[in-house]
């Protein structure tokens, strides 16, 4: 797609505090699940996947500042001197958003003084737009670095009571429905040569992009099976392997417990055969760690980028995908460097 490649990534979840131990320990089968210091609306524990070396005290914008940093300064620890486009993506409701954006921007600019910061509440689709734009600007060289992320939190009250008053919160007797989470990550974009001269080596390569739009969504009774939005995305995105004949063997999904989500992805999983091989290798990290919101896309870049360099990957190409609620779809092909 272009000479453009991933050399630097960061991430900071329930099972692990930088990339790598979350790439092993997701690729071990680890869950996270656990009673959380937050309770339903009967006062009861709920299960959810959450940060425990954070101060449990944190909600809301500070909560997601203290997700974000870690992942941040890993990711562009290579970089970190240089002049940078930043791009974070928070969830489309997410909590507090203008006072998140004011503290997130601040908090990024210490961490990086000469980054021009770019912050919106896209979800887990935003990288289905961000992603494109990124290499463009990277191809016409007016920007040579780029950092992509996102970050996701429902450790906070008002978004546990809000997932169960409209009976999506994950419990015992209801398990069409999502676990919490919270989770942040990001990945870094350069020129391979402009790389290549720092001594930085590609971690991945962006092979293909794909962006959708569903009619299905939480509100309305749309039959998900019909999967346009998500089908018009992966299209897009694995163009190139049609065209060579190549087939990813490695499926990354934001799938929780909501069968709506799940009947959409087997639709696209039965229509992208020809793009799909073995080892037919199936991640769904969402359902050990969490709902992951607007970190789902850049985690997963984390994911393959960290399988790649340490030699446990299931295969030489991955096919991510991921949705929010309000029906955008994304989809990314990333292949081994």
């Amino acid at each position: 797609m272009s000479n453009v490649a991933i050399v630097g990534v960061g991430a900071k979840t329930a099972v692990g505090l930088n990339a790598r131990q979350t790439g092993f320990l997701l690729r071990a089968g680890f869950p996270a699940m656990a009673e959380s210091p937050l309770a339903d609306a009967k006062g009861e524990a709920i299960t959810m996947a959450f940060v425990p070396t954070l101060d449990g005290g944190l909600t809301g914008a500070e909560q997601l500042c203290a997700l974000a940093l870690a992942p941040f300064e890993e990711a562009v620890e290579p970089i970190s001197d240089m002049t940078a486009d930043v791009h974070l993506a928070l969830d489309e409701g997410c909590l507090d958003a203008e006072l998140a954006t004011h503290v997130l921007e601040a908090m990024l600019k210490r961490a990086m003084p000469a980054a021009r910061i770019h912050i919106e509440a896209r979800g887990e689709a935003a990288p289905g737009a961000l992603i494109p734009a990124a290499i463009q600007a990277l191809d016409a060289r007016r920007a040579d670095v780029v950092v992509l992320g996102g970050v996701h939190s429902d450790y906070d009250p008002r978004a546990i009571a809000a997932l169960e008053e409209s009976g999506r919160l994950f419990s015992r007797e209801n398990l069409d429905a999502r676990i919490p989470g919270e989770a942040a990550a990001f990945f870094v974009l350069m020129r391979a040569p402009d790389a290549a001269r720092r001594r930085l080596a590609p971690l991945a390569r962006v092979l293909g992009v794909g962006a959708g739009r569903e009619r299905a969504r939480p509100d309305n009774d749309d039959a998900a099976h019909q999967a346009l939005g998500l089908t018009a995305a992966v299209k897009q995105a694995t163009a190139q392997l049609a065209g060579d004949g190549r087939t990813a063997g490695w499926m990354l999904n934001d799938l929780t417990g909501e069968m709506r989500r799940l009947y959409e992805w087997q639709s696209v999983f039965v229509r992208a055969q020809n793009i799909l091989g073995n080892p037919y290798y199936i991640d769904s990290p969402a359902q050990r760690i969490g709902y992951l919101g607007a970190s789902a896309m850049p985690l997963f870049v984390a994911m393959a980028a960290t399988a790649w360099r340490h030699g446990y990957a299931p295969s030489p190409l991955a096919l991510a995908t991921a949705g929010n609620d309000g029906g955008d779809r994304a989809a990314l092909v990333l292949g081994k460097a």
